[in-house]
């Protein structure tokens, strides 16, 4: 009997699918946000990187925000009213680089006003009236990540097609001249350091610009071109969100859910010592903690050992408190929304006992300062303390409310405290603070070394002080001397502005100007 052969049919080869990579899709729009991103670079390279200008670069800010403000709106997407509200809260701000002339300042606030013009994108786009519940992790993904998924967006914008069906020959021309910028600065130094005839033509043509400096103009290009494909990669990344959204919360969810494979038991076995510990440490040394409260030094310590070690004491104490909760809270297998009662005492213990450092702390920060007087290393230090102790208070209450907004409650927080540092010109804070205890006799000497060493904004305070008379009512051995001192060192602040007068584009620096020229005339 023949074998039976059953023929199966052959497996047909499947067609290959096509693997598109998604790009989205450019408007005729895009190419003119092509060249503001253009300027935006160079004025965020020129303003904010090299020289705080004041003036300038509160318009530069202004101008980046509206830039973003017009960009998201072309693309269909409407602020609402809150988030209005966070883009007005950008624009203050803003205002930061012209109130004060602290460079420290200034150098913060560009911080912040970057994280929070990215972000003001991305919530306008997603609806979000504030923040996100996982905030921090959306924060960092729109400002590290977001920008570079369309890097190239920039060059593909001004090659789009024309509407006759060309490629348009706005890309190859922009990119070759971005791209020749450089080579031609580089070219144009070298000539100028080879002909006098040609430097001064140079130095002609930007006269009403800024003084020539080759060396600035060559960094300031080098940055601005990365600065400006970040900035066009930003906007099109956030404002096409469909493309590149941010993860769900159920994702943050699941990954968080994947961590937590510490049991609970093995949590507390390791916390337990650590909270002993720390009680077997406040009983040894309360004595020691709280000589802050009662305002006298323990033992034979001298005041600058007392507040060191407090400080000390604090930043390792804080650290690792906060690593402590942060890993509970995380790796516990029952946490978050099924937390036990042993895990929520453990989180107040730790908060309660930080908080308790946090503010032995300031008590003896404030007795250091009454000694010794203000200086910004002091100033800001207690700023943070304030801050760590609104973080481990909102850790506390958190235990306990379950659906505690918890990320909004500590933006909101740090907005508010980092907003009234900036608008409060903390070196004029300080230069009236020292002054007011020297005239008032409770400070042997005044530092006006120190004083030189702040921002124009001490130097107008210390100068109010010297041309009220003061200084010589207070009838003190060195008063006359450190008035001396204070008009000398704001005399030489003005003349600056008569060399450099982009230093002077503030407002602390205008008062400065014409409260010396008032009374003391010019310097040259």
């Amino acid at each position: 009997m023949d074998e039976q052969v059953i023929q199966q049919p052959m497996p047909q080869p499947q067609q290959a699918q096509a693997v598109y990579k998604y790009k989205p899709e450019i408007k005729q729009f895009d190419k003119v946000f092509v060249f503001l991103s253009a300027v935006v670079g160079f004025l965020f390279a020129r303003y904010t990187m090299f020289n705080f200008n004041g003036f300038f670069t509160t318009a530069a800010a202004l101008l980046i925000f509206a830039c973003c403000a017009v960009y998201v709106i072309k693309c269909g997407h409407r602020p609402t009213a809150s988030q209005w509200v966070l883009g007005g809260v950008i624009c203050a701000f803003s205002l930061t680089y012209s109130i004060t002339s602290s460079a420290l300042l200034h150098f913060l606030c560009t911080v912040f006003l970057i994280a929070a013009v990215f972000w003001w994108v991305e919530a306008v786009v997603i609806h979000a009236r504030f923040v996100t519940k996982f905030f921090p992790l959306d924060l960092l993904k729109t400002v590290f990540v977001q920008p570079f998924i369309d890097f190239g967006g920039a060059f593909r914008a001004l090659s789009k097609k024309n509407g006759s069906g060309k490629p348009s020959a706005a890309g190859p021309v922009i990119v070759g001249l971005i791209t020749a910028m450089p080579l031609t600065v580089v070219v144009a130094a070298l000539l100028a350091d080879a002909d006098e005839g040609i430097r001064s033509i140079l130095e002609s043509l930007t006269v009403n610009l800024y003084k020539l400096d080759i060396s600035a103009v060559v960094a300031e290009l080098i940055l601005a071109f990365p600065a400006a494909l970040i900035f066009f990669g930003m906007l099109r990344a956030d404002a096409k969100n469909k493309m590149y959204p941010l993860p769900p919360d159920m994702y943050y969810h699941s990954k968080l859910a994947a961590l937590k494979k510490v049991s609970n038991p093995g949590i507390y076995a390791g916390v337990t010592p650590i909270c002993v510990l720390y009680l077997m440490y406040v009983i040894s040394q309360a004595n020691y903690f709280l000589s802050a409260f009662s305002g006298r030094v323990p033992g034979n310590m001298l005041y600058s050992e007392y507040a060191r070690r407090g400080f000390f004491e604090l930043c390792v104490i804080a650290v690792i408190n906060l690593c402590v909760i942060l890993f509970m809270l995380t790796f516990a297998k029952k946490s978050g929304s099924e937390s036990t009662p042993a895990l929520k005492a453990y989180t107040v213990i730790i908060s309660a006992f930080t908080l308790f450092i946090i503010s032995t702390a300031l008590a003896k920060m404030l007795l250091y300062i009454g000694r010794y007087g203000l200086t910004r290393l002091r100033l800001y230090t207690s700023w943070f303390m304030v801050l760590l102790a609104v973080i481990f208070i909102v850790l506390t209450v958190r235990a306990f409310v379950k659906k505690l907004p918890t990320a909004k409650i500590i933006t909101a927080a740090f907005i508010v405290l980092f907003g009234a540092l900036c608008f409060s010109r903390p070196d004029a804070l300080i230069t009236e603070y020292n002054i007011r205890k020297y005239l008032d006799g409770e400070h042997e000497t005044l530092d006006t070394g120190m004083l030189s060493g702040l921002s124009d904004d001490a130097y107008l305070a210390a100068l109010k002080y010297a041309k009220s008379g003061m200084f010589e009512k207070s009838g003190l051995p060195d008063a006359e001397r450190c008035r001396n001192e204070i008009v000398e060192m704001c005399g030489s602040a003005v003349d600056s502005y008569t060399h450099d007068p982009m230093y002077s584009c503030n407002i602390s620096a205008q008062e400065l100007k014409a409260l010396y020229t008032e009374y003391y005339g010019t310097t040259s």
